[in-house]
């Protein structure tokens, strides 16, 4: 019984080890049939049909092996080979699809697919009047098309725009890496952008696009100004890119708690300039009524610095006139307290002469020219020592007025009015004194 389980466990070992044996060879096939067909993924998928056709080109460029063969922008197939035939480039060209033949009269040429550099051998099979080309046949060259890239068009450019066309597209290059995430979010966006885009345009076409015109004369204007000004541009983005790091200290720490904190703070700041406003309007109303005294300031400042100037010199004089003036200051002082009990009745006397003062007050010219006139009458004599003689000369109006009597000749004021005495001095009503002595 014993032996018998001995064998049965001896059977299931090799059994086991049989099957790990066979599993490792499967494994192993497979990984060299994934590998083939790894290495043969560019020539399309294993034991696939296709057909080799053979073209001479004059120029084959960068053509590579593995880039397309087209027919009419249509993919059929792939470069297998590039070879050199007795001085000539030979295309051996690999085609998928076996019923797209290629005829004697067809024509090739290398095209670039894009300004990065791609090509691919674009193919124009003929017409079957022709007859079909041979797998053994060579296309000549002379139905070679050249190589056409789309870098040879820069050559038709002046070497400035070819400079400024490299170093757009290497800023443009530079510019986009690392935005792949935004370019699929625009792409994924633009069903929504295009139709604004295109109410956009339209709005730029309104009157044969003055407006956007317009615009663009003033973006000219605009960068002519910033002509010449680029070392100081490149100054101020370093200075940004140093404010931008600052601002970025904590990973934006500060900034996120700043603006936190902004709602609460602008409506703050928003009531305390409404409040300023009151007192700036009281500060304009200030300042505009100081301008003219500080327009007076500015224009005597010029006098003042000349008095500053010129006042030292008398200035150092006053300590001396001092002392001299100090005696007789002394000696005023015991008039000046002898004066001091008079000083209230002359005060009482000045208000005495107010009222009859303010009632001769229109009277002034004429009592100074009778002054003037007395003083013109004794300025002068004879030489009998006659300086002045009165002569009473008796009128009518003399009796009538002492009577009480008004003179019905008589055609003066007898109280003429302030600036009316020269006149009625002229009828005779005040008599001015006259001058000679006599």
């Amino acid at each position: 019984m014993a032996q018998t389980s001995a064998g049965a466990a001896a059977r299931k070992a090799r059994n086991a080890r049989s099957r790990a044996a066979v599993i490792g060879v499967l494994m192993a096939v497979g990984a060299l049939f994934f590998l083939y067909v790894a290495l043969n993924a560019p020539k399309g998928l294993p034991f696939e049909p296709h057909t080799y056709r053979k073209v001479a080109v004059s120029d084959v460029g960068d053509l590579a092996v593995g880039n397309d063969v087209r027919f009419a922008q249509v993919r059929v197939g792939r470069v297998d080979d590039i070879a050199l035939q007795d001085g000539q480039a030979v295309v051996t060209m690999q085609i998928d699809d076996v019923d797209s033949p290629i005829y004697k009269d067809a024509r090739a040429g290398v095209v670039g697919r894009s300004g990065l550099g791609q090509l691919y051998l674009d193919v124009d099979p003929g017409t079957p009047a022709a007859g079909e080309l041979g797998e053994d046949d060579v296309l000549p060259a002379d139905r070679s098309l050249g190589s056409v890239q789309l870098l040879d068009l820069a050559g038709v450019f002046d070497p400035a725009t070819q400079d400024g066309a490299r170093t757009t597209l290497q800023q443009v290059g530079n510019g986009a890496a690392g935005h792949g995430q935004d370019l699929q979010d625009f792409l994924a966006a633009s069903p929504q952008i295009l139709p604004d885009l295109g109410t956009t345009a339209r709005s730029l076409s309104v009157d044969d696009g003055r407006d956007l015109t317009a615009m663009l004369r003033s973006l000219e204007s605009l960068s002519s100004r910033f002509d010449g000004r680029q070392q100081e541009i490149s100054e101020l983005v370093g200075q940004l890119d140093t404010t931008l790091a600052a601002v970025n200290a904590d990973n934006g720490d500060a900034l996120g708690k700043t603006l936190d904190v902004a709602p609460v703070a602008m409506t703050e700041v928003r009531k305390a300039l409404v409040d300023l406003q009151q007192p700036l309007r009281t500060t304009t109303s200030a300042v505009t009524q100081l301008q003219p005294g500080a327009r007076s300031l500015g224009d005597a400042t010029p006098d003042l610095r000349g008095v500053l100037t010129e006042a030292p010199q008398p200035l150092d004089k006053l300590p001396g006139v001092a002392d001299t003036a100090e005696p007789a200051l002394g000696s005023l002082t015991p008039a000046f307290t002898d004066a001091q009990p008079v000083a209230p009745k002359v005060t009482e006397a000045v208000d005495f002469a107010h009222t009859p003062l303010q009632v001769l007050a229109p009277y002034a010219p004429e009592i100074a020219q009778w002054f003037t006139n007395a003083g013109f009458a004794l300025s002068d004599g004879d030489a009998a020592g006659h300086w002045l003689r009165f002569t009473l000369l008796p009128r009518v109006e003399s009796v009538s007025g002492a009577a009480g009597l008004a003179d019905p000749l008589r055609q003066g004021d007898a109280y003429p009015g302030p600036g009316e005495v020269p006149n009625q001095a002229s009828n005779g009503i005040l008599p001015l004194p006259l001058g000679g002595g006599n």
